[in-house]
């Protein structure tokens, strides 16, 4: 069967695409010029939104003995005294929000997933030569000769994106100044879930550990220094020396080299049917940890909008939404990586001991010392403008944001996640300290039951969940809703299929709401649209 879109490119970015279109019932070929999975370590860090989306493909139990769950940070200053302490703060998206991981672990359990999908075609030793476009569809050359065509195309094939470069498609920013070296080791003695940022001027470092023995080491290669023979072993082992116990043997070494860190957004995400993701569209310094997550961002964002214009009818327009929605964190994500960069990690001394001094500092305002230990400084994933139901840069507060994923109690008593109940397409969330059913019956009266939405009650904790009720319902099993004030009207979530809310209102404003969502979402979408087709064996 000819794909429907063509993935091109099969590191997480494209593997999680590809799976999740698959999910929608959508025909996948999947390019990968490697003749398999990546057998490199490269990112490391896994935010909880990137574990929901794993979550929703049911393959968290499959990645979670390669992954070290809800990690701290520890920093310490240029005198090596420890300076501050990041501990992990509560989930509220179902999952420890940083834990560390290994990419091939991850790669391989991504790439199982598709092969059990028969939606997902994966050719390896691909290589992309042409990109066309005409008559509705894509056409796509590759070095065996061969040509494919699809509806759509999404280049998820790295910073070297070479469907970007066929595209013209030019990347505006700069890179950082100071390269680093990147060591990763086995056999490695840290066991305590803690990474380590240490400040010294004289030569920053960083320690990410892992499971299984694994241990990330980087550190700024100095001027004058060579990036070739820096690498070598012995080398290397003087360097590892002063942060970890015993000799550093060439076995142990899994990858080195040297690297630059890059600031780089594409100048426009969309030329078509051709889409960019993930490192193809941005790439960041690794100081935050979000280049792999802000790809899995992406691929969340666009694979339903991809399913509702293929299945449900939804306009082409819908698509446009994606760099709307994605490019403004991702720009504020690249640039916040790199100050946090160009201050934590600076060669200057003098920075250094006025930063060490300031950090301090903080100590005596607990909420601010709070505030930069946990990173509550990064741009939060959210989004004014897109596929919501907002005026134009005054969406209402909680639209753009992610839905919260709480424990639930259904009405046999069973503790589940919040998304476990919410379907693959929209949901209507009714938050309610008393019976909804008037608000229920306006909701599939009004203009909005043209999307299909699945409903779903949800009432406080510490209530008894209902033996009988006219409508799916649950109670909350720890606090983490926007619920109204006790004995108010219900506050009704329209959420997305990504989990992100479109609207938040009262039942009188339903038609209003499907007003304002209808230049992305168009007509009557089918019940089953967002059902797959393809069986996942």
């Amino acid at each position: 069967m000819a794909p429907q879109v063509i993935v091109v490119g099969a590191g997480p970015t494209g593997l999680t695409t590809a799976n999740l279109l698959a999910d929608y019932g959508i025909e996948v070929t999947l390019l990968e010029r490697r003749s398999g999975p990546a057998g490199e370590p490269r990112a490391v860090a896994l935010a909880d939104e990137s574990v929901r989306t794993l979550q929703a493909l049911n393959l968290v139990e499959e990645i979670a003995p390669e992954v070290l769950w809800n990690c701290e940070t520890r920093w310490f200053g240029a005198d090596g005294r420890l300076l501050a302490v990041g501990s992990p703060t509560p989930a509220r998206y179902g999952h420890p929000p940083k834990s560390f991981f290994d990419q091939p672990s991850l790669e391989r359990v991504l790439f199982e997933g598709a092969r059990r999908r028969s939606a997902v075609h994966v050719r390896h030793g691909v290589t992309v030569t042409t990109v066309e476009q005409h008559d509705g569809e894509v056409t796509v050359g590759a070095d065996d000769g061969g040509e494919l065509r699809a509806d759509y195309l999404v280049a998820c094939d790295g910073g070297r994106s070479t469907v970007r470069e066929l595209l013209g498609i030019p990347m505006t920013g700069s890179s950082q100044s100071e390269p680093w070296i990147v060591l990763d080791v086995e056999n490695d003695p840290h066991t305590d879930p803690t990474s380590e940022f240490h400040c010294d001027p004289r030569r920053p470092a960083v320690i990410v550990p892992g499971v299984h023995g694994r241990c990330r080491y980087e550190f700024m290669l100095l001027p004058g220094e060579d990036g070739d023979t820096i690498l070598d072993d012995a080398t290397l082992a003087r360097l590892v020396a002063p942060y970890r116990p015993g000799r550093l043997t060439p076995g142990d070494i899994r990858r080195k080299r040297v690297y630059v860190a890059h600031r780089l957004v594409a100048e426009r995400w969309r030329a078509g049917r051709i889409l960019l993701a993930g490192d193809a569209a941005h790439m960041m310094p690794p100081f935050a940890g979000q280049g792999l997550n802000s790809g899995l961002r992406d691929a969340r964002n666009l694979a339903w909008k991809l399913a509702a214009v293929l299945r449900a009818g939804a306009p082409d327009a819908l698509l446009d939404t994606y760099e709307t929605e994605r490019r403004p964190h991702s720009t504020a994500m690249v640039d916040a990586s790199a100050r946090i960069g160009a201050h934590v990690m600076t060669a200057s001394p003098l920075r250094a001991r006025v930063r060490d001094a300031a950090v301090r500092a903080t100590r005596l305002v607990p909420p601010l010392h709070s505030y930069l230990t946990q990173m509550r400084f990064l741009p939060a994933p959210r989004f004014t403008e897109g596929c919501l139901a907002g005026r134009p840069g005054r969406a209402p507060k909680l639209a753009g944001t992610p839905l919260p994923q709480p424990r639930v109690m259904v009405p046999d008593g069973t503790i589940r996640p919040l998304d476990h109940l919410l379907g693959p397409g929209w949901t209507v969330v009714l938050l309610t300290d008393r019976p909804a059913h008037e608000a229920t019956t306006a909701v599939q009266k009004s203009r909005l039951a043209a999307l299909a939405p699945r409903l779903l009650t949800v009432l406080p904790a510490r209530q008894p969940p209902p033996v009988h009720a006219d409508f799916p319902t649950a109670v909350e099993a720890e606090p983490l809703l926007p619920f109204p004030p006790p004995g108010s009207a219900p506050l009704l979530l329209l959420v997305r299929p990504d989990r992100y809310i479109a609207a938040a209102f009262a039942p009188s404003q339903a038609d209003l709401v499907a007003e304002l969502l209808t230049p992305w979402t168009g007509g009557t979408w089918p019940a089953d649209w967002a059902e797959p087709k393809a069986a996942v064996s």
